[in-house]
């Protein structure tokens, strides 16, 4: 189907076993190349892990209709194989240079396509890691958004997202083995038989800065920072569009939809203070009736088993956890 600038996503809908639909959610991606099944399989050690499909089967059972298509970035690559001088081309450019305008651009058209495809039908949004962001905005533009349901979310820019992620979640590793626990990595230290201290002890020339034959933690912090300091393609437009955008936590203290936040307590993508944070304000401050919170320990980004909060291979969303997630949507969005 063409989106808003005429250019085709692919989509799939999925129907219920229902007569009448009444229901109808639009499924809005995370960050990364995806298409409508929001494979997994790059960071779930090869195996096959479809969790938008899988998301979905639970949503159908319950008697929604569900509709996924493909993300922009996905859909570029495949025309791209076909064309390869797509690339250079104007339509192309113009997505680079303001990405995430796009994104919820797409996001919206699907949810109008929603409701027109099923005009007796309230329309949903679920959005998972950066689709909550985009799930908000779109809702927040969109009085005919009845609700929206927060897979992964966070409440912060994304610099900060990538922060925590690049610069501090990765600390673990270090104060693993920092054995002496003085603050450094000393050639000792960084001859352990362990792909990261093998991995480190060959960019020990490059990051020890101040010479010291040994990779204090500030220079392992900086080295991990200085990835995002390159400014990965398109980035500082992203940043640009974020900037003018109402921030999540704005649209949802503002918010007459309904908002559902399912967060596992061992996401290390969107840590859960992000979702504790918007829980807090809204039992001291907020107060709002219409924001609705479940928590899943055990349970990463995608609602999947993992081993502790270090645990950064994906496994197939959990079943229980997406039958109790859809059993409180189907409670709430009737």
């Amino acid at each position: 189907m063409k989106s808003f600038d005429g250019y085709g996503l692919e989509y799939t809908i999925d129907y219920p076993e229902v007569k009448d639909v009444t229901r109808v959610i639009v499924l809005i991606h995370g960050s990364g190349q995806h298409d409508m099944d929001e494979e997994l399989s790059a960071v779930s050690a090869g195996k096959k892990n479809p969790f938008f499909a899988d998301v979905s089967a639970a949503l159908v059972k319950k008697g929604f209709a569900v509709i996924r298509y493909n993300k922009r970035s996905y859909q570029w690559t495949k025309t791209a194989e076909k064309d390869t001088a797509f690339v250079k081309s104007k339509k192309f450019r113009k997505f680079t240079e303001d990405p995430l305008k796009y994104f919820v651009e797409d996001a919206a058209w699907f949810a109008g396509f929603a409701a027109k495809t099923f005009p007796k039908a309230k329309v949903y949004l679920l959005g998972h890691s950066e689709g909550t962001y985009v799930a908000l905005q779109v809702a927040d533009m969109n009085t005919s958004i009845a609700g929206v349901a927060l897979l992964g979310f966070k409440t912060q820019s994304l610099d900060i997202s990538l922060f925590e992620q690049t610069v501090y979640r990765p600390l673990y590793i270090f104060e693993a083995l920092d054995l002496d626990k003085n603050g450094a990595l000393d050639t000792e230290e960084l001859k352990k038989d362990d792909p990261s201290a093998k991995s480190l002890n060959a960019q020990l020339q490059m990051l020890d800065l101040n010479k010291n034959s040994a990779l204090d933690r500030d220079e392992f912090m900086g080295g991990n920072l200085s990835r995002i300091l390159l400014d990965a393609p398109s980035l500082r437009e992203y940043r640009k569009r974020e900037a003018s955008y109402k921030r999540p936590a704005e649209i949802i203290r503002d918010a007459r939809f309904d908002v559902e936040f399912f967060q596992g307590e061992l996401d290390n993508q969107t840590p859960a203070y992000n979702v504790r944070a918007v829980q807090l304000m809204n039992t001291l401050v907020w107060k709002k009736n219409n924001l609705h919170f479940r928590f899943f320990g055990g349970l990463g980004h995608a609602l999947d088993k993992r081993v502790d909060y270090h645990d950064i291979v994906y496994q197939r969303a959990d079943p229980q956890a997406l039958s109790a997630m859809t059993s409180d949507l189907d409670s709430y969005w009737k």
